[in-house]
């Protein structure tokens, strides 16, 4: 009799057990996978089912990280993912700068869907309003990534516009020459801009990252903004109080400075050669300003034509320095800070005249006289 009620035990023992197992294998093969799938997407095929289930359930204990948990009510900003970085060291990253609370739930979400070998080198715009499972999705979508947008110091508006064009924003080049060609009334304000001035000179060279569906008012408020930024300079508001400049001011001769020169470490001697001409009352006889004037040369394919004629020199324009005195009536291109700081603390030089040196460097001789000026010609 004991021996029937140990058997009987035994054998409800191995049933109920057989059941517990069976329902554990139908969560986790069965639901589990379903419930994931549900809520997740579906899994890569490629990862076995035992790969899938494992997964499957880390998601689901994970939800509300992926789904709802963002550190301290989630953070904005831009993140770059290196070339060569690791899906792991993406994660990890992610949570050390406070975009997401777990990077384990971001990494098996990744392997889940497959996304780990889908994961773009870029920079994304990462805003507060998104889910880790969003940002995850993101990080492995080539048409999220951020557009590179660089804007060479001495570019004039026309070659701007040519890089916007090329760049594969939503609005054309064209649309952008349009817009800066006539700021609204809340940029000129920002910046002080005469009412009747266009943005050349404003658009700050620099290297950006825009969103890729970022509109042409707010890409065009960032560069304004970043000009804005760097015009507070202590070295540039100094020096606009020292020679009683307005900002304007400064920026037209800081743009003309930028097209005579490429090295930074003269181009505060060549402001003084502009600043010793207008004290003494002589022209600028800037070619840059002529050039600026003149505008496309379809035989050069240049907007900076060059060697000048003495046609050209002649051009009837306001812009033309050899035939206006003063400074032209607004920038002819887009300087960069080092260049705004030279323009507004120009070095104390007796030099009236500069000119290319001979030996390719890309440099200049300044000379006092006229006639040493002649004798710095090239042979």
């Amino acid at each position: 009799m004991s021996r029937n009620y140990h058997g009987t035990g035994f054998k409800n023992f191995l049933i109920a057990l057989i059941l517990i197992l069976g329902a554990a294998l139908l969560f986790g093969v069965v639901w589990a996978p379903a419930r994931a799938k549900n809520l997740f997407g579906p899994a890569d095929p490629s990862l076995s089912i035992l790969q899938r289930s494992r997964s499957a359930l880390a998601l689901l204990s994970a939800k509300e990280e992926l789904l709802n948990g963002r550190p301290l009510g989630g953070k904005s900003g831009k993140f770059a993912i290196a070339e060569d970085e690791s899906v792991r060291s993406i994660c990890l990253r992610l949570k050390t700068e406070g975009y997401v609370a777990s990077a384990e739930a971001v990494c098996t979400f990744l392997t889940y869907s497959g996304l780990d070998r889908m994961v773009q080198t870029g920079t994304f715009t990462i805003k507060q309003q998104y889910t880790a499972l969003e940002i995850a999705r993101r990080i492995a979508d080539p048409n999220a990534r951020d557009i590179a947008f660089i804007v060479f110091a001495g570019w004039r508006l026309e070659e701007v516009a040519a890089a916007v064009e090329a760049a594969g924003f939503a609005f054309s080049g064209q649309e952008f020459l349009g817009h800066a060609l006539q700021p609204t009334a809340a940029e000129r304000a920002l910046l002080n801009i005469p009412g009747n001035e266009t943005l050349e000179g404003y658009i700050f060279p620099d290297a950006y990252s825009f969103e890729p569906d970022i509109t042409l008012e707010n890409m065009v408020a960032v560069i304004l903004e970043r000009f804005s930024a760097a015009s507070q300079d202590p070295r540039v508001q100094e020096g606009l109080t020292r020679q009683n400049l307005s900002l304007h001011q400064a920026v037209i001769l800081a743009s003309i400075i930028e097209r005579e020169t490429r090295a930074d470490e003269e181009k505060a001697l060549m402001a003084s050669v502009f600043y010793n001409r207008l004290e003494a009352g002589m022209r600028l006889e800037t070619d840059p300003t002529v050039q600026y004037a003149l505008g496309y040369d379809p035989v050069g394919k240049t907007w900076w034509k060059s060697p000048l004629s003495l046609d050209d020199l002649a051009v009837n324009s306001p812009y033309n320095t050899y035939q206006n005195s003063g400074l032209p009536p607004g920038p002819i291109s887009n300087p960069a800070l080092a260049t705004l700081i030279a323009a507004v603390q120009p070095e104390e030089s007796p030099y009236f005249f500069f000119r290319a040196r001979c030996d390719g460097s890309g440099t200049h001789v300044f000379s006092i006289t006229f006639e040493e000026h002649l004798n710095n010609a090239c042979p």
